[in-house]
Formats: structure tokens, C-alpha cells, sequence
């Protein structure tokens, strides 16, 4: 009997930022296409700062209407319409939360993708963000939601405190210019095909099974 080799799982790379609402709803349906389509999927996580000048911490209402020159309403309503999409993939969303400069965040993940949790802390990040439960300008909360993804407290706590992963930091946005990404999300899949910004569930899996069938094909 010959034995049949697993798929190799086909590596899709996915640059976002922490406070990114489409950033959030659009991962999730990545995550959704990827765990109910029968191709492995390899999911990498690359950080980029939607606002890197940004300096200090404020209501993301507050932020929305100095940006866009908006009411506070105006701005409630903006985020709100966000939020209808965030709930129907079942992702907790509030508008009351703060929103602040993300670079040590994407550091801390950066420094947990040695371990391979990269991933879960970036959710825990991002999920403690847009449920209002983290303050992501604050390390001892940054550490702490690491320290629930399978990274030690004290290690977050000792990285934050320095200026290490920087650089990694600094090529994901790099790389992400390079390949002519403007915003995010922005979605690599097998090295073949891009999808800028947030598209449906449905348009992750076709291209996921699309790219899955060329390499196949070779």
C-alpha cells in the first residue's frame, strides 16, 4: 500500500492594523473561509500602521471626527456601521474603546511569533481593542491580553520595555509597500494572488481554492 502525503498547507500572508475595524471583520471571514474549505491553510500575520504618527490616546468617536471632520453623531454612525458587520461574524464590538499609536502592539507580536502564538495574541490584542477591554497605549494591558495567548507576562512586560522587533515591524511595512499596499487589510495568497482590502467569506474561499487548484496544476 503506498501512503498518500498530506497537502502541504498553502501559506496565505495578511497584513493588518490592531485598530483597524475592516481589518477585524475581514480576518475573521479569512479565518471563516480558511477553517471550512478543505485546503490546509498556513495563516501569517504581518504588522502595518494604518496612522504611525499618531500620538496619543483618545476615543475612537473623538478620533473619527477630528479625521473626517465629523459630528460626534456623524462619527457614532461611522463606526456604528462597522460594528452591524463585526457582530454578524459574531465578534464583540464597542465604540467605546480608545484608539492610540499601535507599534509597540505589532512589536509584541512580532516578538510572540518566535513561540508561534502570533496569532493568538494578535486576536487577543485585537479582540480586548474593539471590545474596549484594552487599552493598547498601555503595555501592562498589552502584556496582560498577551499573557492569555500562550505568552509569558513577564517576557511581554521585559520586551515592551525595550525596543526590540522594532525592525520586524518596520520590514512587514516595508515589504507590504513593496508589493503595492496601500491600506489594509491586505491579503497574500500562496505568493499568487492579492485581495486588497475586506472582501465576503465567500470571495476568500474561492480565491483560497483557486490558488490551491494552480499550484496543484503547477
Amino acid at each position: 500500500m503506498t501512503d498518500t502525503a498530506a497537502p502541504a498547507a498553502l501559506r496565505i500572508d495578511t497584513w493588518a492594523d490592531i485598530v483597524c475595524p475592516w481589518c477585524y471583520v475581514g480576518e475573521a471571514r479569512l479565518r471563516a473561509a480558511a477553517e471550512t474549505g478543505p485546503t490546509p491553510v498556513e495563516l501569517v500575520v504581518h504588522a502595518f500602521e494604518l496612522d504611525p504618527s499618531h500620538s496619543h490616546p483618545e476615543r475612537v468617536i473623538d478620533m473619527l471626527s477630528r479625521k473626517f471632520g465629523a459630528s460626534p453623531e456623524q462619527a457614532a454612525q461611522m463606526d456604528g456601521r462597522v460594528a452591524e458587520l463585526a457582530r454578524a461574524e459574531g465578534l464583540p464590538y464597542s465604540s467605546d474603546r480608545v484608539t492610540a499609536n499601535t507599534f509597540d502592539a505589532h512589536r509584541l507580536i512580532a516578538a510572540a511569533a518566535v513561540d508561534g502564538h502570533s496569532l493568538e495574541v494578535r486576536e487577543a490584542i485585537q479582540r480586548g481593542h474593539f471590545d474596549g477591554t484594552v487599552d493598547i497605549s498601555d503595555h501592562g494591558a498589552l502584556a496582560d491580553a498577551a499573557a492569555t495567548a500562550g505568552m509569558t507576562r513577564d517576557r511581554a512586560v521585559e520586551m515592551l520595555a525595550g525596543e526590540d522587533f522594532a525592525d520586524a515591524v518596520r520590514a512587514d511595512q516595508a515589504q507590504a509597500r513593496e508589493l503595492g499596499a496601500t491600506g489594509v487589510p491586505f491579503t497574500v495568497v500562496g505568493g499568487r494572488l492579492a485581495i486588497p482590502g475586506c472582501v465576503e467569506t465567500a470571495q476568500y474561499a474561492e480565491v483560497i481554492e483557486r490558488v490551491a487548484a494552480e499550484a496543484v496544476a503547477g
